[in-house]
C-alpha cells in the first residue's frame, strides 16, 4: 500500500534513523483538483515534519510543524465536508465522524509530543503516514465516483 516511498538516512549515525517519506502518486487522486492539491500539501507537511525529526530539530520547531499540520488538516476537513455536502454525498455523516476521530487523535499525539521528555517520533510519523494513506486511499476514494457525478459541487 505504501508504494512510492523514499527512504532517507541522515548523515550522522543515530538509532532508528531511517524514516519513510511519502511520494505523491497519481493513483492517490480523488479526481478533484482542489482536494488533490490539499492532499499534496498535507503530504508535504508530513514530509517536512519527518525531515525535521531526522535532522534533530529542537522540540519547539517540531511542535510548530505539527501544529501547522493539525491546523491545516482541520481546514482541509472542513472544506472537504462542505464539498461533499454540496454534492449531496450520502456517506457524509460517517465521513465527518472519521474527521472528528482524526482531529482527536492529532490532538492526542500533539499533547503526547508536548509532554514526553523524548517524543516517540517514529510512532508519530507512523500514525501520520497511516492516517494519510488509510484516509485518502480508503475513506476519500469512497466519494470519488459521487463527486465525479457532481462537477459543480
Amino acid at each position: 500500500m505504501l508504494s512510492g516511498m523514499v527512504y532517507i538516512t541522515p548523515n550522522r549515525p543515530q538509532k532508528d534513523t531511517t524514516m519513510e517519506l511519502i511520494t505523491w502518486l497519481d493513483s492517490y487522486s480523488v479526481g478533484n483538483d482542489k482536494l488533490d492539491g490539499q492532499h499534496k500539501r498535507i503530504v508535504g507537511m508530513i514530509n517536512a515534519l519527518g525531515e525535521a525529526m531526522l535532522a534533530g530539530n529542537e522540540r519547539a520547531a517540531l511542535m510548530k510543524l505539527f501544529s501547522d499540520l493539525a491546523g491545516y488538516a482541520k481546514t482541509h476537513f472542513t472544506f472537504e465536508e462542505s464539498l461533499l455536502a454540496a454534492a449531496g454525498y450520502p456517506g457524509l455523516a460517517e465521513h465527518r465522524e472519521r474527521h472528528v476521530d482524526l482531529n482527536r487523535r492529532l490532538a492526542d499525539y500533539y499533547r503526547t509530543f508536548y509532554t514526553e521528555r523524548t517524543p516517540q517520533t517514529v510512532e508519530v510519523m507512523d500514525f501520520l503516514q497511516h492516517w494519510l494513506f488509510d484516509h485518502i486511499l480508503e475513506e476519500d476514494m469512497r466519494y470519488q465516483e459521487h463527486l465525479a457525478g457532481h462537477p459543480h459541487a
